[in-house]
C-alpha cells in the first residue's frame, strides 16, 4: 500500500479510478481522491442490483475491495480493478474476476497461468473504414493506437494493421492471467474514448463489415512451475490440456462468443476457426501451438465482446479437466482445413445452439456457478429474442432486389 502510495504522489496523481466489470465484460467504474484510497481498500458499498448480471434489489449492497496489484498508472490517474464481496465478506460468486481467480487458484499447486489475449478492432466513421490499408501496411490508425498505449503503463509486444481496411492488432505482452484481462478492458476503454475524440468510432463487434475479415480476440496461454515451462517441447501436460480445450469447446463457445454477430464471424475462408480441431503453427484450426518463442497455447475463436475473465476461466478450466482426465484430442490438422475434404466436428453456428450447448457442460456450470449461468442465459435468450423481432421488418436487400 505504501509503495503504490508513494508512487502516486512521486508522479502527481490526484484521483484513482475504480473498475467493476459486469457480466458483459462491460466496465463500471467509480473516481475517488487519492487521499482517499486508504480508507477505500477496506471496501466501498455499492449496488449490484444497478449493474448487469449482480443482485436483485433487496439484496442490493456489495462490497467492492480494491485489488493493489492490479494497478495501472497513465497520465493523471492509476486504475484500480476491484474484487467483490458480501458485506459479510464472502466473495461475490457472481463478479467475472472472481470467477477467474477461482480457476486460477485450483491450478495453482501445479503451476501459475499467463495469458495473452491478442486485441482486434476497426476503426470506422459511420459504418465505413476510416482507410483501405492491409495487413501491416502504414495508416494513421497506427499512430492513434500508439497514443493510447503511451498514456498509461502497459507494456505491448507489437501492434499493427490487420487484413481489414482500418483493422488493427494490439499484443499485450504475456502477463499473470488476472492482469492479462484487466490490460484488455484498459484498452478497450482508451480506444474507444480516442477514436471519440477523433471523431470516428473503435469498434470491437467481431464482423462489422460483411465482406472483410472479423475481428477475434485469440487468447495464448502459458503455464509455468518454478521456471519451467510445463507445455515444453510440446509435452503430455500441453497434449492433455488441448484435448480438454476441444472436449468442451462447444460448451465454451457462447462465452467465447456472446453475440449474435458473433456468428458472423465464425464462417470458413476469413481465418476464424469453424472445426474442433488443433495443429502446429495451423491457423485454420481452433486450437494452435504457434511455431517460435516459448511454447504456448493458443486458443482462436474468442472475439473482442466476449468477458474476458470469463473466456480465460473457461479456457483454463476446460485444459485443467483434460490434464485431470488425461483427454487425448482427435488427430492433428495438418493441411488448411478450409481446403480440404474431412469429417471434423464444428462449433455451433448460432448465438441460439451455443447456449444450448451450454447448458449441456455439466464443467462449464461448475466453473461459473449457477447464479451466473443463469443470468448470463437469460440475457442472452431475451437478446436473441429483441433481434429476431427487428429481423421481421423488411430489410433494404428485399427493397433493393424486388421492389421493381
Amino acid at each position: 500500500m505504501d509503495q503504490l502510495l508513494n508512487a502516486m504522489k512521486d508522479k502527481g496523481i490526484t484521483q484513482v479510478k475504480l473498475f467493476v466489470v459486469d457480466i458483459e465484460g462491460r466496465p463500471r467504474f467509480m473516481i475517488i481522491p487519492s487521499h482517499y484510497l486508504e480508507k477505500a481498500i477496506e471496501g466501498i458499498t455499492i449496488d449490484g442490483s444497478s449493474i448487469p448480471g449482480f443482485t436483485t434489489v433487496d439484496k442490493s449492497d456489495v462490497i467492492a475491495k480494491p485489488d493493489l496489484e492490479s494497478a495501472v498508472f497513465s497520465d493523471n490517474e492509476v486504475a484500480l480493478f476491484c474484487h467483490v464481496e458480501y458485506e459479510d465478506g464472502q466473495v461475490f460468486e457472481g463478479d467475472p474476476r472472481n470467477i477467474l481467480k477461482k480457476v486460477l487458484q485450483k491450478g495453482a499447486e501445479k503451476g501459475f497461468f499467463y495469458a495473452k489475449p491478442e486485441l482486434e478492432f476497426y476503426f470506422l466513421k459511420g459504418f465505413n473504414p476510416v482507410d483501405s490499408k492491409g495487413y501491416m501496411d502504414y495508416a494513421e490508425g497506427l499512430e492513434i493506437v500508439e497514443e493510447v498505449v503511451s498514456r498509461s503503463d502497459i507494456e505491448v509486444e507489437r501492434i499493427h494493421h490487420e487484413n481489414g481496411p482500418a483493422q488493427y492488432e494490439i499484443e499485450p505482452l504475456m502477463a499473470p492471467a488476472l492482469k492479462a484481462c484487466d490490460t484488455i478492458i484498459l484498452l478497450k476503454e482508451g480506444l474507444k474514448q480516442k477514436a471519440r475524440e477523433e471523431g470516428f468510432t473503435a469498434t470491437f463487434m467481431p464482423k462489422p463489415l460483411l465482406d472483410e475479415a472479423g475481428s477475434g480476440m485469440h487468447f495464448h496461454v502459458l503455464w509455468e512451475k518454478n521456471g519451467k515451462n510445463l507445455f515444453e517441447p510440446f509435452s503430455e501436460t500441453a497434449l492433455y490440456f488441448v484435448g480438454g480445450l476441444l472436449s468442451h469447446a462447444k460448451g465454451i463457445t457462447a462465452v467465447c462468443n456472446p453475440t449474435i454477430n458473433s456468428y458472423k464471424r465464425l464462417v470458413p475462408h476469413f481465418e476464424a476457426p469453424v472445426y474442433i480441431s488443433w495443429g502446429r503453427g495451423n491457423r485454420s484450426a481452433l486450437v494452435r501451438i504457434p511455431r517460435g518463442g516459448k511454447t504456448r497455447i493458443e486458443y482462436r475463436s474468442p472475439d473482442p465482446l466476449c468477458n474476458p475473465y470469463l473466456a480465460l476461466a473457461l479456457i483454463l478450466g476446460a485444459g485443467l479437466h483434460g490434464v485431470d482426465k488425461r483427454i487425448e484430442p482427435p488427430e492433428e490438422a495438418v493441411e488448411n482445413i478450409f481446403d480440404s475434404e474431412h469429417d471434423i466436428e464444428t462449433l455451433p453456428t448460432t448465438l441460439e445452439d451455443a447456449l444450448k450447448e451450454l447448458e449441456k457442460d455439466d464443467l462449464i456450470k461448475e466453473i461459473l456457478g449457477e447464479n451466473l449461468m443463469k443470468q448470463f442465459i437469460n440475457r442472452k435468450k431475451a437478446e436473441i429474442e429483441e433481434y429476431k423481432r427487428f429481423c421481421t421488418k423488411i430489410s433494404q436487400w428485399e427493397y433493393d432486389r424486388y421492389l421493381e
